[in-house]
């Protein structure tokens, strides 16, 4: 994930509040700290930073520095990426048992720094108990060495432990998303580099399983162990293990370090398209609609497709280089519009195509039924101030009441009073406590008669205005602040791109991951998540000015009212057509 430079899109320091909300955060996923340890982690004194970066993958993170009075370089002690805390090696060299450790073989570290995911083969072979005793898919861990016990990567978890002790050399073990020696160091001069903690125990951080030398490190000459301590013996055994970990195909181009690993992607994507729902399609097809119909949903779901990031950089490029080998044809039927007439399911690369490893369908649920449109509640909490109008009606200070609630109440009130106007229906003639409760002390003690609209808009205006949200996701209370609504922003980014940000999403209960999948799929361009500091929803990013399409399914499909949507007067422009 830093293996190349990024953007630094912020840098602010932690409010006090912040820093709380950091330090709960940190507890919550890592309960082996005490409060002491963040005491020493994040000292009082200490100034602590949230740094909001963009990716060379256009994924965006917060990584979170501590920059004490006695050190001018600030470090890196956690980054968060899609609500999830990680450690960096930079802290667990300080608290090496904080995560469970995946111990490999020395050389395994090139491939990682290369942007190479944990292959299991390259992991030093474990006990059937080991893998942790309870990772779950998707969890926190780290990457030492046989020589090492200081940690050299952070990633998560490809597998659960159950998972791992069925298959134990096969496959993927971690997805790395941090490695010592990339670019997550925000200090001046060298790296640091990681210190010597010594060979890790045979018990292993967390975990009680000793760590067992592999068959093929062992001599097989009598059944003796090899002398590490002969150099001859142990060239012959890294070279074995070199052997055996090429067969698991540990290389970079299972990162995504750069256009070559789109190219592939692209490949990938196009070929299984051919395999699956483009097979039966009647030709010809639109190239445009290929893509967008056929390669993105291909596209495996930890990916994102983006031929602008690859070394085609263009659609047209790439389906030209399918038809020079041979896999489709396309013409031009009208001009400027490209189809695909003809595609060759007898090709070799058709035949010899196979899923990869990490391309696999998502765990199948329960239908889901069908989504329910949310219902907003505006409600008024009881004040002080109004809490003596309402006292007859069984309501009390606190109480949440529709609108019309609170109209019937104040009406009922009127009446009991006999204070409507007999001269004049539409006014109301204040008693002592109804001048009280509406204008307070600042009204004066002159004004008698206000309409009836007056009572009522002066009565809400003195309660305190919240929102009840319910349908979308699951119910939450009555809160004691206005509801947001969903904003839409259009920014220029560099090379004078537009961009839709769009906020508060979450707030109405929307599932922010699946939203942005409808805006990739519908508008077929590529889309991030991040954290934005001291917001309580994710923004959504969307390649492109998309406020139209996104305005649109957000009323028919979310079924959100208009009221609650800002930043319409953002879309662009429609094109007038000129008359003949």
């Amino acid at each position: 994930m830093f293996l190349k430079p990024f953007k630094v899109k912020s840098n602010s320091a932690l409010k006090g509040s912040d820093r709380k909300k950091l330090k709960a955060d940190v507890l919550k996923c890592f309960p082996q700290l005490t409060e002491e340890h963040l005491q020493t982690l994040l000292p009082s004194k200490a100034s602590v930073s949230a740094v909001k970066l963009l990716t060379h993958s256009s994924t965006y993170a917060n990584v979170f520095c501590v920059q004490n009075e006695s050190d001018p370089a600030p470090v890196p002690l956690f980054f968060e990426v899609e609500k999830a805390h990680y450690p960096t090696v930079f802290l667990l060299w300080k608290h090496p048992s904080l995560l469970y450790h995946f111990t490999v073989w020395d050389p395994v570290i090139d491939f990682l720094r290369k942007g190479a995911d944990l292959m299991l083969a390259g992991v030093v072979n474990h006990k059937e108990s080991d893998f942790g005793q309870n990772l779950q898919l998707g969890q926190p861990v780290a990457v030492n060495t046989n020589s090492n016990r200081a940690a050299i990567a952070v990633g998560k978890a490809a597998r659960s432990s159950q998972d791992m002790r069925q298959f134990p050399s096969q496959g993927k073990g971690v997805f790395i998303l941090h490695v010592e020696g990339d670019h997550l160091w925000f200090g001046p001069g060298a790296r640091p580099t990681a210190p010597s903690l010594g060979p890790p125990t045979d018990e292993k951080e967390g975990e009680n399983d000793e760590i067992e030398v592999p068959d093929e490190i062992k001599a097989e000459e009598n059944g003796a162990e090899v002398n590490i301590e002969d150099p001859v013996e142990e060239t012959e055994n890294l070279n074995v293990l070199e052997e055996k970990l090429e067969e698991t195909k540990i290389s970079d181009e299972d990162a995504q370090a750069g256009p070559e690993f789109m190219d592939e992607l692209l490949r990938y994507c196009f070929l299984k398209s051919w395999k699956n729902s483009a097979k039966k399609t009647p030709l010809p097809l639109l190239t445009s609609n290929f893509f967008r119909v056929h390669m993105i949903p291909a596209c495996p779901s930890r990916y994102t497709l983006d031929v602008k990031k690859s070394s085609y950089k263009k659609l047209g490029a790439f389906l030209k280089a399918m038809t020079q080998e041979g896999l489709v044809t396309i013409k031009e039927q009208v001009k400027g519009v490209e189809s695909i007439v003809e595609v060759n399911l007898e090709h070799e690369a058709l035949k010899k195509f196979h899923l990869r490893e990490d391309d696999f369908e998502e765990p199948k649920v329960e239908e889901k039924k069908e989504k329910e449109s949310p219902h907003i509640q505006e409600l008024y909490k009881i004040t002080a101030n109004v809490a003596p109008i309402f006292k007859n009606c069984n309501c009390k200070k606190g109480d949440m009441l529709t609108a019309q609630t609170v109209r019937n109440n104040v009406t009922e009130y009127v009446k009991q009073n006999n204070l409507q106007n007999p001269d004049n229906p539409r006014f109301v003639t204040l008693n002592a406590t109804l001048h009280d409760a509406l204008l307070g002390a600042a009204g004066g003690s002159d004004t008698v008669n206000i309409t009836w609209e007056e009572v009522m808009q002066k009565c809400l205006s003195r309660m305190t205005q919240t929102y009840h949200l319910t349908a979308t996701g699951p119910l939450t209370q009555p809160k004691p602040v206005k509801l947001e609504p969903i904003d839409m922003r259009v920014s220029t980014r560099s090379g004078n791109k537009k961009v839709t940000l769009i906020n508060n999403l979450e707030l109405f209960g929307i599932d922010i991951q699946d939203f942005a999948r409808k805006c990739q799929h519908g508008v077929a361009a590529s889309t991030s998540i991040s954290e934005v500091p001291g917001k309580k929803s994710r923004e959504l990013l969307v390649q492109g000015n998309q406020v139209d399409f996104v305005a649109k399914l957000l009323q028919e499909e979310y079924k959100i009212p208009l009221r609650y949507l800002r930043g319409l007067e953002a879309a662009a422009a429609k094109k007038k057509k000129n008359k003949k």
